[in-house]
């Protein structure tokens, strides 16, 4: 046989050593790693009322800063904060009915900025374990509070009206929820390219998704998600019951496991219920787009 075909064979069978080696794919961070992410989602909800379609488009903005602070066996402690948060929403029938931007100048009399405004800086804390399932959420509540007086609102049944509504989005519970859809991406088994897992997410959005390895490179790792989702929320004046589809895909550090970029696709269907309307069900569509991009990470 000739040197050439022999490294050939060499070179095959080193290939397939590599393609079915065995990886444990987890977070790989250090006390003092920060990271600044950058999320985008733009929403397009279809609602139609007695024949007429109403056409909400939300686009919502935001950075925010991880400071890992300590480090165990399983689970790694995360100092962290919004450094800014962006809202408009128009629609069709009433025009731009929403526009909220921290980063701007913000008068007193601008109520519902003033309570955006209130979560900016505010101290929070993750403990987030090594397959990115997010154990908990702490801090929130010196957060609402400070939402709640940036409202300037001095009645105290109001306030707790506004404390219970508000921890529905942005409590411990809910945020840590609201995370992990960013950070919880990892088996609890070695898996080698081309390989599955399923993990789920609970919440107002109900997720299973089957994961997929599809490459690794010298620097890098990208994985893809097929989503079954159920979106459901209930309040007062309104509920909502939709069931879809989603797909991820991401690339992340192969050497800390945080994400470097990734783009989340949703288009989920079903019914509105509104009080005001007796109980009528309106058919509802939202399809959306969010992605993630850590623009800093420092190591």
């Amino acid at each position: 046989m000739s040197i050439f075909f022999k490294g050939i064979l060499l070179f095959t069978a080193l290939f397939s050593q590599v393609i079915s080696a065995q990886n444990i794919l987890e977070y790989h961070l250090k006390v003092g790693d920060s990271m600044t992410v950058f999320q985008k989602a733009t929403q397009d909800i279809i609602q139609v009322i007695d024949g007429t379609k109403h056409e909400l488009k939300n686009t919502i903005e935001a950075d925010y800063t991880f400071i890992v602070s300590q480090k165990t066996d399983s689970t790694y402690i995360i100092n962290f904060n919004f450094d800014r948060f962006k809202m408009v929403t128009t629609s069709n029938l009433y025009g731009e009915v929403n526009h909220i931007d921290t980063k701007n100048s913000i008068s007193k009399d601008d109520i519902q900025s003033q309570v955006f405004l209130g979560m900016i800086g505010a101290k929070l804390k993750m403990e987030l374990l090594k397959n990115g399932r997010v154990k908990s959420v702490s801090g929130t509540e010196k957060m609402i509070s400070k939402m709640i007086s940036k409202a300037g609102i001095s009645d105290e049944l109001t306030k707790q009206v506004m404390v219970e509504s508000m921890k529905k989005e942005f409590g411990n519970k809910s945020l840590a929820q609201s995370f992990e859809q960013m950070t919880f991406i990892y088996p609890n088994k070695k898996v080698k390219m081309g390989d599955t897992w399923v993990n789920h997410y609970k919440g107002t959005l109900n997720a299973k998704n089957t994961w997929k390895l599809d490459a690794i490179t010298e620097k890098t790792l990208e994985l893809s998600a097929d989503s079954e989702i159920t979106m459901s929320t209930k309040e007062d004046n309104l509920s909502m019951t939709l069931t879809g589809k989603q797909q991820t895909k991401l690339t992340a550090s192969k050497t800390s496991g945080f994400i470097r970029d990734m783009v989340v696709k949703q288009t989920a269907k079903g019914v509105s219920v509104m009080a005001q309307m007796h109980d009528m069900d309106i058919p509802t569509t939202i399809t959306s787009t969010t992605t993630y991009k850590t623009i800093k990470h420092v190591q």
